[in-house]
């Protein structure tokens, strides 16, 4: 029997219930923001329900909105050592000596792979969590679209460029973007696949995204007059079939309709030559831990590696950290998997100076 226990509840309460699991496998204290009108909510308390009856084991689940209520009652059991697992955002305040770090978790499950941010560094410079969920930009595609035309997905940016000209050529928007509203992911993208990851936000990167979007115009990527068109007249464009690509945020995941979700696929945006990297433009919101106090418990250890083992697998990737199905919902969870880390977006790289540059870079397309 599952027990889900609300914080209104008094601690007497839980402690009562928890011990009518006595000899009923191990049972795992869990905070997670997977509640109310989360859209993993109901696939995780699914995967809750499975896991306990797998196992043997229980979860007293404290999901919530993340509030300052929720916050404080999490980060108290924390430091009180009375939680085991935790999803929550960076900048806590804790540290490694009441979360086990990422690293530790890396090398306790091997076989999932996982990749530690550097992005998620706390204050002190530890990465604490393993990320669950991240708040990215890349470059959607119709697939249906590419393949009516006798066209494949783009893996360069020189093939990007091949398709977005076909496509011009034939009266198709390749790219439905405007230019004169909200391009501000269009150069977060390009200056993020111009060089290699770490030189994201240099002038080198400004540079380079200003040279692959002139090439991208000058191919007649973004039709025919993307400076007149409004983004919402752009997304639709998208959204319906008419336009072929887009490049934009997780956002525009769940707008796109269940009946079109088989015929769209999500990429980071292409690198010239092939020489892609894994670092993705965005940050990442959520993260996932084991508490000290778990991890210095066995049994408790074992039960949480199990169920965050099963939290963070390819299958429930796509529920919890994407909450989209189909085609869609499956590319991205690859993208998110494969992804080593989260490069930011220019806005905050360059500050200030980003309004001034990206009105400098549409004013000099528009010249032409």
């Amino acid at each position: 029997m599952k027990k889900r226990i609300a914080f209104v509840c008094v601690w007497l309460t839980v402690t009562l219930l928890a011990s009518v699991a006595l000899g009923a496998g191990t049972t795992l204290r869990v905070f997670t923001p997977f509640a109310d009108m989360d859209m993993a909510a109901q696939s995780y308390m699914d995967m809750i329900t499975a896991w306990e009856g797998e196992t043997g084991n229980l979860v007293e689940d404290y999901s919530g909105l993340t509030d300052d209520v929720w916050m404080n009652n999490m980060l108290e059991s924390v430091r009180n050592g009375k939680a085991d697992v935790v999803v929550l955002p960076v900048g806590t305040g804790l540290t490694s000596q009441k979360l086990v770090t990422a690293e530790e978790l890396g090398q306790a499950l091997p076989d999932l792979g996982l990749h530690p941010f550097a992005s998620m560094a706390e204050a002190d410079g530890s990465v604490l969590l393993t990320p669950m969920r991240v708040n990215w930009e890349a470059l959607y595609i119709n697939t249906d679209v590419l393949e009516q035309n006798g066209l494949s997905v783009p893996t360069t940016y020189e093939e990007l460029i091949s398709v977005c000209s076909a496509l011009s050529g034939k009266g198709i928007t390749p790219m439905a973007n405007a230019l004169g509203e909200w391009s501000e992911i269009v150069l977060d993208c390009l200056a993020l696949a111009s060089v290699p990851a770490e030189q994201f936000g240099t002038q080198a990167s400004l540079d380079g995204a200003q040279q692959m979007l002139t090439a991208l115009f000058a191919a007649g990527a973004f039709g025919k007059d993307p400076f007149n068109v409004s983004d919402a007249q752009m997304t639709e464009a998208f959204l319906s079939g008419e336009a072929a690509m887009r490049i934009d945020g997780d956002w525009l995941a769940y707008e796109v309709g269940t009946e079109r979700r088989e015929n769209v696929t999500v990429i980071p945006m292409p690198q010239p030559q092939g020489q892609a990297h894994s670092v993705l433009a965005g940050m990442p919101s959520y993260g996932v831990a084991i508490t000290r106090a778990c991890w210095e418990d066995e049994a408790r250890r074992e039960a949480a590696l199990s169920f965050v083992s099963t939290m963070l697998s390819e299958e429930m990737c796509v529920h919890l950290a994407v909450g989209v199905e189909g085609t869609l919902g499956e590319s991205v969870a690859t993208m998110l998997r494969n992804a080593t880390d989260c490069a930011g977006i220019l806005y905050d790289a360059i500050d200030t100076d980003f309004v001034r540059w990206s009105e400098s870079v549409i004013s000099s397309l528009m010249e032409q």
